[in-house]
């Protein structure tokens, strides 16, 4: 009902009444006056949906009145109703120093209660009390761009059939704590850490965490360096014109043990090591919903709360550029755009890097100001920057953290705003969109079509390409790609996936970490060599993909192999329920449009 609510978001708001007594009241008091208020309001008799806003007009003057008191509030009323459990597992006792707690209060005090926001935190973390509203974003959205042009700029450039290479990383989740011979089958917080324990054998570990690394657990450092040797290894004999990193260097680890501190210092470890192994490679990084204190945590401009954040974007911006990743001009952009800057290659592509927490779900600043599809004003940087390079005939790569759909955990109307200016500007502008998050190796179709539940191959524009994690705590092995890009239209013509079995190194005296060739798209997906061998591996191939994945058991198999990189917890997927989960979140643009297409028959 509504505890996730109150344990997430701060199930401490309610009626017009709630100006919590005089003034004069101490914390003590108000604190007690509150928890009265929340347990009339949670036993009133209306509506599940009235309750819920209730309780966010409560907090919404709570949080203008006296923001301190809401880290506080949270934890009694999760003492108060046996939440204490789920409280801290959700990020330990993050509430309780107020890391997270100072921000929700920021977010509360900023929210329209009563109107779609509270709408849609009701529907999001009061477990559907209401029902989701999407805003309507139209005429608003289209005054930003004109029809797409009938005869683009690029429309002229043809494939001359040479190709060059790109590198792409992603969620690396170094963890610095990591502690060879700690449990590794824990039941509570991250294992491989000190504190790690199995409740069922609090006196002896059960699974030991590995030298080289442990299915479930972040990346130690050395899982990080001999990755990396491997990359610069393969760079010796295929020369990579740059790399992309997609985010994400932080570890799981619960709040209790993650601070300001571990944050700069995995930043940098990241950051450094990359530079150490690939030498002068330039590489174009973006944000993941780690790589920020606290967890996900990112506020607008216009909140009036993003200087709280700006050390983020300076300390990595300066450090991009002191590894001549960026000019100073790139620099100076990041730092005004939350992290994200454009940069136009050697070869002439434009790569655009974009903060994604602008459309995480976890990131708290994204529930107010809802019916403003820009409160942040990065979509309208980015679509000022596709229309510039529309203009010029330029070709661009979107780079990003969290995907549109599939399984990313992101918020439906952020991710409809991206939807659509990905649709469009493609194929014409945008030529790849490189994401990272969810750890497996994934891709998704853009159609510019509403049709979700059976799009057709004529409305396939865009393909999302998800990159493969260095991190093995989804019980996959670690990975990383490079991608065969033509060298005039910038159009992905292969990926080269690699990997390394991880559990051939448990239990050896002196392990070894050997590196394989897994995959290429183009063999893998096409056995029969239908596509032609000219022809990118553009929305149209990853189209037909779909169909045969779905069709033919064997291809499906090979789809799930690659997708956890044959790791021994490799899944079977062969139910009409699962077939259907995997189409729809290969061909669901957005967060809304998956859930639609799982609805129909």
């Amino acid at each position: 009902m509504l505890n996730k609510l109150i344990q997430v978001v701060l199930g401490t708001v309610g009626l017009q009444s709630a100006l919590l007594g005089p003034p004069s009241l101490s914390n003590e008091l108000q604190l007690g006056w509150v928890e009265s208020q929340v347990e009339s309001l949670l036993g009133a008799s209306n509506d599940e949906c009235s309750r819920c806003k209730n309780l966010l007009v409560l907090g919404n003057k709570l949080a203008k009145l006296n923001p301190a008191l809401i880290p506080p509030i949270l934890i009694r009323l999760c003492e108060k109703y046996n939440w204490k459990d789920d409280c801290e597992v959700y990020r330990d006792d993050t509430l309780a120093r107020g890391a997270v707690g100072r921000h929700i209060a920021n977010v509360l005090s900023l929210i329209d209660p009563r109107g779609v926001d509270g709408t849609n935190i009701c529907w999001h973390f009061g477990n559907d009390a209401c029902e989701f509203e999407m805003p309507q974003f139209e005429p608003h959205l289209s005054s930003w761009w004109g029809p797409r042009p009938e005869e683009p700029k690029s429309a002229g450039v043809k494939s001359e059939g040479t190709t060059f290479n790109v590198l792409h990383l992603s969620d690396i989740h170094i963890d610095l704590r990591y502690m060879e011979g700690a449990e590794a089958d824990c039941n509570r917080y991250m294992c491989c850490v000190p504190e790690s324990v199995n409740q069922n054998s609090p006196d002896k570990v059960v699974e030991p965490a590995q030298k080289l690394g442990t299915y479930h657990c972040d990346t130690p450092q050395i899982l990080l360096e001999k990755s990396l040797a491997h990359v610069s290894s393969i760079a010796s004999r295929v020369p990579f014109d740059f790399g992309v990193f997609t985010g994400d260097m932080i570890s799981h680890d619960t709040d209790r043990f993650l601070s300001l501190s571990l944050t700069l210092q995995s930043e940098h470890e990241c950051y450094y090591q990359m530079k150490k192994h690939l030498g002068d490679l330039p590489i174009y990084p973006t944000f993941g919903n780690h790589d920020s204190y606290p967890y996900a945590q990112m506020a607008q401009n216009s909140s009036g709360f993003a200087r709280e954040f700006e050390w983020n974007t300076d300390l990595s911006s300066r450090m991009w550029r002191d590894y001549k990743w960026i000019n100073e001009e790139q620099e100076e952009q990041a730092r005004h755009t939350y992290g994200s800057f454009a940069v136009t290659t050697k070869s002439g592509l434009r790569v655009i890097s974009l903060d994604s927490n602008f459309w995480y779900e976890e990131n708290y600043y994204n529930y107010w100001n809802i019916s403003n599809p820009d409160p942040s004003g990065i979509f309208r940087w980015l679509t000022n920057e596709l229309l510039q390079a529309e203009e010029t005939g330029t070709k661009v790569w979107l780079v990003a953290h969290v995907p549109t759909g599939g399984d990313a955990d992101a918020v439906p109307w952020g991710t409809e705003v991206l939807r659509q200016i990905i649709v469009r500007f493609s194929p014409h502008v945008i030529a790849a969109n490189l994401f990272g998050h969810t750890h497996a190796d994934q891709f998704g179709v853009y159609y510019d079509s509403s049709n979700v539940s059976s799009p057709t191959e004529a409305d396939a524009v865009s393909v999302a390409w998800i990159g493969q994690s260095i991190t093995p705590i989804d019980k996959y092995n670690p990975a990383w790609r490079y991608y065969s890009v033509d060298s005039k239209t910038f159009e992905i013509m292969d990926s080269h996936n690699y990997y390394s079995p991880l559990n051939e190194t448990y239990n050896v005296a002196e392990p070894k970490l050997e590196w394989k060739y897994l995959y290429s798209a183009r063999k893998a997906y096409d056995p029969d060599r239908e596509w032609p061998d000219d022809a990118p591996l553009n929305a149209t191939f990853w189209h037909r993909a779909v169909k045969t994945f779905v069709d033919d058991k064997k291809q499906r198999q090979v789809f799930f192999d690659n997708f956890s990189r044959l790791s021994p917890y490799t899944r079977v997927c062969n139910t009409d329920e699962c077939i259907k989960q995997m189409r729809c979140q290969m061909v669901g643009g957005t967060v809304d449009e998956i859930k639609l297409c799982l609805r129909r028959p």
